[in-house]
């Protein structure tokens, strides 16, 4: 199967109002000449027009920064099943996810990467689109079964010691009609007697996404790049690099599309932290 039909390489506009129909269509779009963070902000919250709620930066994604936070959540123990968190180091590639997936239904549906300085090598982006590699799945009789679980069996999407409120499948419409569909690398299957059946597919679903990631195009953002991402549908990450003055920020928003509106900050280390309550954007 080839997965990498899934991988998505996003169309570079010079125009914000370019960009909300792009990621629409594609699930992402790169808007080029965006000269600092202020107009990031204002270019994103542009793209959302009257449907945007909130937006902010969310991380400084910088080598010190991803290993400050990676030792302090190293200090965190084991859950009960043996799941330990880890944030991946700037030397890493990181594994494909949708932001925010710890703080479930809170987590942003948009995500915008602006980037201030490129690594001079490596850093290059990846997008896995989760409906294409549904298709995929529903396109090859030998993986059509993975199509009613995926839609209609429950998982486990939290992180160790963060459990979320419910089980969720891995892929669903959202009251508002959004597609969403999730994979971090903590993703279990719900504790049950067809445990064991599910970690199956849960496993078949990690190795499309990974092989996705692994073989198929990356891209590279420039300085000035602001990669706009539906975060419902794409999964997104960076490849390694080692290059301590390669700058992005991650900015969050919220549309009324969004199935839930966190009241307060959200803090990636400690999910709990956060103030949240469970109110409809």
């Amino acid at each position: 199967m080839k997965w990498t039909e899934a991988s998505v390489v996003p169309v570079r506009v010079f125009s914000t109002d370019e960009v909300s129909d792009l990621v629409r269509r594609d699930g992402a779009a790169i808007l080029t000449g965006v000269p600092d963070e202020r107009t990031a902000l204002s270019a994103g919250l542009r793209s959302l027009g009257t449907k945007g709620v909130r937006i902010g930066r969310q991380i400084e994604a910088t080598q010190r920064n991803e290993a400050a936070q990676a030792r302090a959540v190293a200090e965190q123990p084991s859950d009960d099943k043996g799941r330990k968190r880890a944030f991946t180091l700037a030397t890493e590639r990181m594994p494909p996810h949708n932001d925010g997936y710890a703080f479930g239904d809170f987590a942003p549906d948009h995500l915008f990467l602006w980037c201030e300085r490129p690594a001079a090598v490596g850093g290059d982006s990846f997008l896995v689109d989760t409906s294409r590699l549904l298709d995929l799945f529903a396109a090859d009789p030998d993986n059509a079964d993975m199509i009613p679980f995926c839609w209609n069996v429950a998982v486990d999407h939290s992180e160790p010691n963060y459990p979320q409120d419910r089980l969720q499948p891995l892929v669903r419409l959202t009251p508002r009609g959004r597609f969403q569909g999730r994979y971090h690398p903590y993703l279990s299957a719900a504790d049950g007697p067809t445990r064991e059946r599910d970690r199956t597919f849960v496993r078949r679903w990690e190795h499309a996404v990974l092989s996705a990631r692994d073989h198929g195009p990356m891209f590279r953002l420039e300085a000035g790049d602001l990669l706009c991402i539906d975060n419902y549908r794409m999964l997104h990450g960076r490849d390694s690099h080692n290059d301590p003055r390669r700058r992005l920020c991650a900015i969050w928003g919220w549309s009324t599309d969004a199935v839930s509106l966190p009241e307060g900050a959200l803090d990636i280390n400690d999910p709990w932290a956060a103030a949240a309550s469970p109110t409809g954007a």
